[in-house]
């Protein structure tokens, strides 16, 4: 039996959760116009980012329909976002880039040819163009801060008990507004697997450090999964390809009494983030649009 992948963000009622400083960041969704939520994150080492996008009509989110498509736009590169459900409104795809200080653009563009390549339509919306929609012409332009990159752990370093601390480092920068913890544990059990994320903010600025015990990511006892809160799980979806099919949050409610869970061993992605905000656009009354730069390391917990 497998257990299907699971986020627990920003619940501190869960022991798995971190619980850490608040969202300055990320501003809700307005109830009135149009409101974007975007992260653009470049991970250590790579010249292609991730990026991820949602937009909001009246504090609805909207799905793009007939022509209307998501790009974005790097300084040698274009890219159009894709839904990751059927018209889930939510959207991602990797951009090349050259050069990371010209930060990335994102703008909703009426392009029927492009907009029928990898989407899912009823087939009466298929057939039917309406010309542009009212979201077509909305651009924000993202930019990236300082890299950062881990100096420990190292990678695939081994941990034996939840007691232990994990200390997660790097070289500071004053080119921060926040940092973020994320974490994607998967646990293995003979065929039976569980997985799930974790993600917060540690400090509006950069503390350089951060210590974590094994505990606190895999807990022993009494631990259930829930819906995550759509504004932070950007950050959990974003940090590759573990969790790229599901849409941002909207995963299915599953317990998991992990006391019954007989663990082999876990492997433990954990995702430093340095983020800063940008400008919305002319005309956007809500969101965020976060650029961030991560670093990553892979450790594992064998009891």
């Amino acid at each position: 039996m497998r257990f299907i992948p699971l986020l627990c963000v920003l619940l501190p009622a869960l022991t798995a959760c971190y619980s850490g400083e608040s969202d300055s960041l990320r501003a809700p969704v307005s109830n009135e116009g149009v409101s974007v939520t975007i992260q653009a994150n470049l991970p250590a080492g790579l010249l292609q980012a991730n990026v991820a996008a949602s937009y909001f009509q009246d504090g609805r989110k909207a799905a793009l329909v007939a022509g209307d498509i998501i790009v974005a736009k790097s300084d040698t590169d274009s890219a159009i976002l894709r839904s990751l459900q059927n018209l889930s409104g939510d959207y991602s795809t990797v951009v090349d880039l050259s050069d990371a200080t010209a930060g990335i653009e994102f703008a909703v563009d009426f392009d029927p040819v492009a907009a029928r390549a990898d989407r899912w339509y009823p087939v009466d919306e298929l057939l039917v163009d309406p010309g542009p929609g009212e979201l077509v012409g909305y651009r924000t332009q993202v930019a990236f801060p300082e890299a950062i990159v881990l100096s420990s752990p190292l990678s695939n370093e081994i941990y034996t008990t939840r007691s232990q601390e994990i200390v997660l480092s790097w070289t500071t920068s004053p080119d921060t507004e926040q940092t973020r913890f994320t974490s994607v544990q998967t646990c293995f059990s003979g065929s039976r697997e569980v997985q799930w994320g974790t993600s917060d903010i540690l400090s509006s600025a950069d503390p350089g450090s951060h210590t974590v015990s094994v505990g606190e990511l895999i807990p022993s006892t009494n631990f259930v999964n829930q819906v995550t809160n759509t504004l932070s799980a950007l950050s959990v979806i974003i940090v590759g390809s573990i969790l790229e099919t599901y849409s941002f949050g909207l995963i299915g409610r599953q317990d998991i009494k992990i006391e019954t869970f007989d663990l082999e061993y876990c492997t433990l992605s954990l995702t430093v983030f340095r983020e800063v905000g940008n400008d919305l656009g002319a005309d956007i009354s809500g969101g965020f649009a976060i650029g961030s730069t991560s670093d990553t390391v892979t450790v594992e917990y064998r009891p």
